[in-house]
């Protein structure tokens, strides 16, 4: 459990912080990426338009997740990210970028009307084609962190900045486009030069990256240190000393790095012949519902009110309330796990399951065995599935997804335990709790008090006397019914829980409230 504290903390510190982009220095020599660039279908019949609009954050990242699952579901053959963003979360902008990346089921495409800041302008190099507005913003990828020292925010350092650009990097080569300007967007001190080649009679630009410092200032001077030929090759020129590259929609797709120029929709369905309806998916009330109600701590709170309310229902059969309140919690966390993509009719079903396979061993098996250990697992299984997308964890991601479900339901588990315990012995006693117990209402007047002593003197009664022997014919939970000398009467127990067929002596008669105890076994006549 500490291994998964420090991964979390260490993950939030070095990527969760708000980001404006990302950085790193060179890596040198590295392995060529897959590409994973589809080729754009003549047209398409089943376009979506998911839009993405403001800071990338959790909730935000978890309702494009969300649609992309749902776009797939519906069976696109086009997804366009109509992205309007200034950034946000680093972790979270790589993750929807590579899931971007990995879509092989329909065509992506990137739609830029207005701005693509930092990690937004990262999530857009996961799609096959990025589409800009003619006035669009595009790049500035600096990384930022909280410094708690400084009580401000700073560029992160540079071994924190080294992973996240060869990420970007890997993400700008699998769609083929200029890994160097993706760099260049997260490192201030790298400056971009190009030059125009030929290949198979078409024009193609290339580039090289040098990289500046205190004493190499000039991206010239770097240039020409690293024997360039400054003949041939060109500075960009959003590149250089503090510097992170950003560019509107005409100059990225001069320097290759977007693809089309579209300034509304109807442009950018003209330009990719989408013939088809276009299903938009867009960001809704119910989003940030869903969102909290899957928060650990709301989830937590959920099953811990649940297991709270069945309880109190078994204790007090007939009530209802109890059994409402259980139901309402189980809805909540099915339905935000519905909507939230993680959980489908299985999950009800074996949910479903293990409740009956509970009740099942409360009221009609007699003990506590399969059936009731069965339900108890159905119920486990059923939550940690509705909990995750996966069944078995393949990344890190999912493990520590796995680690924290696991956690909530420990949590709340041991917590019911200790609550069960405490209400078991002070459920009489509870203001609004008492009076959910099922014993019949006393008279006043049915009951005389010893003026010395202050109890109640036992009174008659017409069927059974205080000192009379039974048997427990129902679970006394506290109340039941029980036999004597062949009388099934209603009786209250002393406040344990007995089971069927277990030995009783009344103890205390008040009025219609006939109060037994169990007789130990060794017990002799009384």
């Amino acid at each position: 459990m500490a291994n998964l504290i420090a991964r979390i903390l260490l993950s939030q510190l070095l990527m969760g912080m708000l980001v404006f982009g990302l950085a790193s220095p060179s890596l040198g020599q590295e392995a060529d990426v897959p590409t994973k660039l589809q080729s754009r279908a003549e047209e398409f019949k089943r376009p979506v338009v998911i839009v993405f609009e403001g800071p990338i954050d959790y909730q935000n990242t978890s309702y494009f997740k969300n649609r992309l699952s749902r776009a797939e579901k519906y069976g696109a053959d086009l997804v366009v990210v109509e992205i309007d963003s200034p950034g946000g979360l680093a972790f979270q902008s790589l993750e929807m970028a590579e899931l971007l990346r990995d879509v092989d089921w329909a065509y992506t495409v990137a739609f830029v009307p207005r701005e693509a800041i930092s990690g937004a302008a990262l999530m857009s190099l996961g799609c096959d084609e990025i589409i800009l507005g003619s006035q669009a913003r595009f790049g500035d990828a600096g990384p930022i962190e909280f410094d708690p020292t400084l009580a401000a925010f700073r560029y992160v350092p540079a071994k924190a900045k080294s992973v996240l650009v060869r990420q970007a990097q890997d993400l700008a080569s699998a769609k083929e486009r200029s890994k160097e300007l993706a760099e260049a967007m997260i490192d201030k001190n790298a400056a971009v030069f190009y030059r125009k080649t030929q290949a198979a009679g078409e024009d193609n630009l290339e580039f090289q990256t040098v990289y500046l410092s205190d004493d190499t200032p000039d991206p010239m001077d770097a240039a020409k240190k690293a024997n360039m030929d400054l003949n041939s090759w060109s500075l960009i020129e959003e590149t250089g000393k503090e510097r992170f590259f950003t560019v509107n929609g005409p100059r990225a797709v001069a320097l290759d790095f977007a693809d089309e120029i579209a300034d509304d929709r109807a442009e950018l369905t003209k330009e990719l012949v989408a013939t088809g309806k276009i299903k938009e998916y867009r960001f809704k009330f119910s989003d940030s519902v869903v969102y909290w109600l899957n928060s650990p701590f709301v989830t937590g709170l959920l099953i811990l009110m649940g297991l709270m309310a069945l309880y109190f229902e078994l204790s007090a059969p007939g009530i209802g309330v109890g059994g409402l309140i259980a139901a309402l919690c189980a809805a909540l966390f099915f339905w935000s796990r519905f909507a939230g993509g993680t959980a489908g009719w299985l999950e009800v079903i074996l949910f479903v399951a293990g409740i009956t396979f509970l009740l099942m061993e409360v009221f009609v098996i007699p003990g506590f065995g399969v059936a009731g250990f069965a339900g108890l697992i159905l119920l486990f299984v059923s939550i940690v599935m509705a909990s995750q997308d996966f069944v078995i964890p393949q990344t890190s991601t999912q493990v520590d997804s796995l680690l924290t479900t696991l956690l909530v339901i420990s949590v709340a588990t041991s917590v019911f335990l200790i609550g069960a315990v405490f209400v078991s012995h002070k459920f009489g006693k509870i203001p609004i709790l008492n009076r959910l117990s099922l014993a019949p209402p006393t008279k006043e007047v049915d009951t005389k008090v010893d003026k010395a002593t202050g109890k109640p003197i036992p009174v008659s009664h017409p069927l059974v006397s205080v000192g009379d022997w039974g048997v427990a014919e129902s679970l006394l939970r506290p109340a039941g019914r029980a036999s004597f000398q062949g009388k099934s009467i209603d009786v209250v127990s002393d406040g344990t829980y007995l089971e069927p067929g277990a030995q009783v002596r009344v103890i205390e008669i008040a009025g219609n409230r006939i109060v037994v105890s169990e007789i130990e076994k060794n017990s002799g006549t009384a």
